[in-house]
């Protein structure tokens, strides 16, 4: 019997996990079970007779291969063995029994490369779902993996097992003794070459990916690591320090499958040479790594790592240098991306503002407990008077109705000046609409920026999301990537284009909203008749309705047929319904503020893009649309979008002073402001004005101050707008002060005076620009008749008086009227120079004798009728001129009082 020597309890209590620098506490470690069970003889059997010969490797198994490093082992034991230090070859039964020695108990490693799924990375969750129990794993490396241990030579005993989850492997770890005649390289060579045989034998296959299982002894020490960023790879980085080429590292790694290629990497000075294997199937690369990482090979250490790939930046790389492939594919997606989630999103929160799906004022039964219960104790809702400042507006209101019960065939313009109530007049005539949509265009033309004129846009008609940010974004990589390669990438959205997406946007949004959102092809003569149709059944049901509710008879029949018959009424009435043109039905887009800023940043594209998208909508017969405009020359966009087409133009004026007293009455008390007739014949029928005189006296003030105060801020209006010697601002002003000084000191005296005269005279020359820039700055107001201007008046009633305040400031008076005469003399002299060059022209066709040139002596009578009349003309302007000397000296001599005055 071959006796093993007793290890001490202390050594059995360690356990050392192979690769590893730190030892487990052997009671901790999961393979302690196995180990204690497997290793804790104290003897083993005796080997028979001829159990060199039974034990003996065949030479065939002897190569030249490196020395196999043992595993090193805390708790190694000794068997006695008998004595083979003779030589090799047959040993008789006597030699080998009277001879004994003892032996040490080896431990050695086994790497099965299938017994996991390999993890490719954080994301991979074929482990979790796929990876068998540790104890089944035990249970089959020991029945099925490796062969029967009586069948192993070296009294071979497993020990357990140890998996590794990444490299979806495990090791076997075993123990073995060996006599002296064969080396610890034989030995293990041996016991690999048995498992394998068996495993070739027996077919293992793995049901996960249907591949064999392969063994392989450990010849390193393996590095257990598990590090979260580093996974399996084809390739592997292999650093040593010595004389092995690629032909040493071919020999080393080609047992773990075929070899895709070897590099070695350029040596740096001081640092380990590099060489990187890429093997054809990554299990190959985690066996090699597995079981060749800290061996040694001719004196060579070498260690082996994955070779870490980001597959991220070859994307990213292959994306950057082709940016006319990938650029345009990018762009077609977030476009499919944006077509497909978002522009649905988009249409319906439009689609539910138009209908005012979320507005809880809207829903009937809350305007029924509103009616009932707050609308008694309140007072009734405000009639047309009251919602439109005065009578004059019915006629008005009557006719914008008329338009919105007809088709939508053309635009409606309302214009006047600002504060006469347009908007209060047009949102009371359309507030039993049901489809509205607002644009509020002074919101627009008042933003600073692109990014801030389409948001404001989509806040007021509902585009959501926006994504405003991305359009930054884009820009910044159109730069980016025109820096690069030169060219630009089409990234960025130019402001037309995100303008006429979101107008895209609602076109669709009010179709789906109009009745007659299928009747482009349709004349307006046809959808009339339809209109027409619908009034009349609808009159006539709710007559019907009215007279005979509650009183069909239903006893003679049963429920069901009672039930029967009155859901087929409702299908019949719900088919004939969809034929009907209901005009309350139709959407009416409410375009408010339409130029009011002609000049500004993005205006002009402002008011281009609206005139388009609407003539588009009425030329579809989708929607009515309304502009209302303070600014006389915006039809001319509009006659551009749509033409060959009238529009239905209605123009509001100022109140008359019957009409300003009745409003007025309505908010302040007859009685205790008797005298109020002379307050508002000062203020005039602006709205705006006599809303800001009932705030005013309502607020404590008396009339004569709110009047006197509302005065004030006219003057400096005036004074500002037309009267501003700014060099700056004399730069943007279409007309010269003395040209509206001119006017002024006429509006002073009369309500209006004749465009004609003011055409004519001398001061304008004939130019119309001045007027049209007054006009537009609401310094006055041009009245038109039969499509031609006619008359102009104040920009306000207020204004009147406002003139006549600054005519009676003398010393301003008398510079304005000094700087016209200069003007005036400026222009009677040179009129003066061109007479006196005109005669001088004709005196050289006489003789110094006064003789006719052409012979004869007396001058011709045409020669003599126009130097008469040229006579006329120059002594006509030499007392015009003599006259303004005078009114100059007069001016002057005021303006040097007033100096005077000033510095007493």
């Amino acid at each position: 019997m071959y006796r093993v020597a007793a290890s001490s309890e202390a050594t059995l209590r360690r356990f050392y996990t192979p690769g590893s620098s730190a030892r487990h506490n052997f009671s901790s470690s999961p393979l302690t079970s196995t180990y204690t069970r497997c290793f804790s003889a104290t003897t083993v059997p005796a080997t028979p007779r001829g159990i060199r010969s039974a034990l003996a490797i065949p030479r065939s198994y002897r190569s030249s291969n490196p020395t196999l490093v043992t595993q090193p082992n805390p708790f190694a034991r000794t068997k006695k063995v008998p004595n083979t230090s003779l030589r090799r070859g047959f040993t008789t039964e006597t030699e080998a029994a009277a001879a004994e020695e003892e032996l040490p108990l080896k431990y050695g490693l086994l790497y099965f490369d299938n017994a996991y799924p390999l993890k490719m990375g954080w994301w991979d969750v074929r482990y979790s779902l796929l990876r068998p129990g540790w104890r089944s794993l035990e249970r089959k490396a020991k029945k099925e993996l490796v062969p029967p241990e009586n069948g192993m030579p070296f009294h071979f005993k497993v020990g357990g097992i140890e998996p590794r989850l990444k490299d979806g492997g495990m090791f076997l770890h075993f123990s073995y003794v060996h006599p002296s005649s064969y080396t610890t390289k034989e030995a293990l060579k041996e016991i690999e070459s048995r498992c394998e045989q068996h495993l070739l034998g027996h077919g293992h296959y793995m049901w996960f990916n249907l591949q064999k299982v392969r063994a392989f002894l450990v010849k390193g020490t393996p590095f257990l690591e598990d590090l979260s960023s580093r996974y399996p790879n084809k390739k592997i980085r292999i650093e040593y320090s010595g004389g092995l080429g690629i032909e040493g590292l071919y020999e080393l790694f080609r047992k773990y499958g075929k070899i895709v290629d070897i590099v070695q990497v350029a040596p740096v000075k001081d640092m380990p040479q590099q060489a990187i294997v890429q093997y054809q199937f990554m299990r190959s690369s985690t066996s090699a790594k597995n079981c060749l990482h800290g061996t040694e090979v001719n004196g060579v250490k070498i260690h082996v790592t994955y070779e870490r790939t980001l597959k991220g930046n070859v994307i990213w790389t292959w994306l950057s240098n082709h940016p006319r492939i990938s650029v345009p594919l990018g762009g077609f997606m977030v476009a499919g991306v944006s077509l497909i989630i978002f522009d649905p999103i988009r249409v319906f929160s439009m689609h539910a503002k138009i209908i005012q799906l979320f507005n809880v004022n809207e829903y009937p039964i809350l305007k029924w407990l509103r009616k009932e219960t707050i609308g008694r104790l309140t007072r009734a809702p405000v009639d047309s008077l009251q919602a439109t400042g005065w009578r004059e507006r019915e006629e008005e209101e009557e006719k914008l109705r008329v338009w919105l019960r007809n088709p939508p065939e053309t635009f409606a313009i309302v214009q006047g000046p600002r504060g006469a109530g347009k908007t209060d007049m047009v949102e009371y005539a359309i507030k039993e609409k049901k489809h509205r949509v607002v644009l509020r265009c002074e919101e627009l033309a008042n933003a600073r920026s692109e990014g801030e004129v389409l948001t404001n846009l989509a806040k007021q008609v509902g585009y959501v999301p926006l994504f405003q940010f991305m359009n930054t974004f884009n820009n910044m990589m159109d730069m980016a990537i025109a820096a690069t390669t030169g060219q630009k990438a089409g990234l960025s959205a130019t402001f037309e284009g995100q303008l006429k997406k979101i107008l895209d946007t609602l076109t669709v949004a009010i179709q789906q909203a109009s009745p007659t959102r299928n009747m482009s092809n349709v004349s307006p003569e046809s959808i009339m008749k339809k209109i027409e149709v619908t009034l009349e059944e609808k009159a006539h049901r709710a007559e019907v309705t009215s007279t005979s509710e509650g009183t069909m008879p239903t006893q003679n029949i049963g429920p069901r047929r009672a039930a029967r018959a009155k859901a087929k009424a409702k299908k019949d009435a719900e088919k004939e319904e969809s034929k009907w043109c209901d005009p309350d039905d139709i959407p009416v887009i409410l375009i408010d503020g339409y130029m009011s800023r002609e000049k500004g940043q993005h205006t002009k594209e402002l008011w281009t893009f609206l005139a388009e998208w609407a003539a588009v909508l009425v030329e579809n017969h989708v929607a009515h649309v309304i502009f209302i405009s303070n600014n006389v020359a915006a039809a001319k966009p509009l006659s551009k979008a749509l033409p060959n087409m009238t529009f239905e133009t209605i123009v509001l004026s100022d109140a008359s002073l019957d009409s300003a007293m009745e409003f007025v009455y309505k908010h302040l008390d007859k009685e205790e402001y008797p005298n109020l007739k002379k307050s508002v014949e000062v203020i005039g029928g602006r709205l705006t004005d006599l809303e800001l005189f009932v705030q005013k006296v309502k607020s404590g003030m008396s009339p004569e101050d709110s009047v006197r105060d509302i005065l004030g801020r006219a003057i400096i209006e005036v004074r500002k707008n037309a009267f501003d010697f700014d060099s700056t601002d004399n730069k943007t002003l279409s007309w010269t002060p003395i040209q509206f000084w001119a006017i002024m000191k006429q509006l002073a005296v009369s309500d209006s005076i004749s465009y004609d005269e003011l055409k004519i005279d001398p001061l304008s020359k004939g130019d119309e620009a001045p007027f049209a820039g007054m006009e537009q700055a609401e310094l006055i107001t041009i009245s038109h008749k039969n499509g031609r201007p006619y008359a102009v008046k104040p920009g306000k009633p207020i204004y009147r008086a406002a003139f006549q305040q600054i005519l009676l400031d003398e010393g301003f008076a008398a510079v304005m009227n000094l700087e016209s005469t200069a003007f005036l003399e400026k222009l009677e002299n040179a009129n003066v120079v061109k007479l006196e060059g005109e005669l001088k022209e004709l005196s050289n066709l006489l003789y110094r004798d006064g003789s006719w040139l052409f012979g004869g002596g007396r001058i011709p009578k045409e020669i003599d009728t126009r130097a008469k009349w040229l006579m006329k003309k120059l002594a006509d302007s030499h007392a015009k001129i003599e006259q303004y000397e005078q009114e100059m000296g007069q001016s002057k001599k005021v303006v040097a009082a007033q100096d005077v005055h000033t510095s007493n």
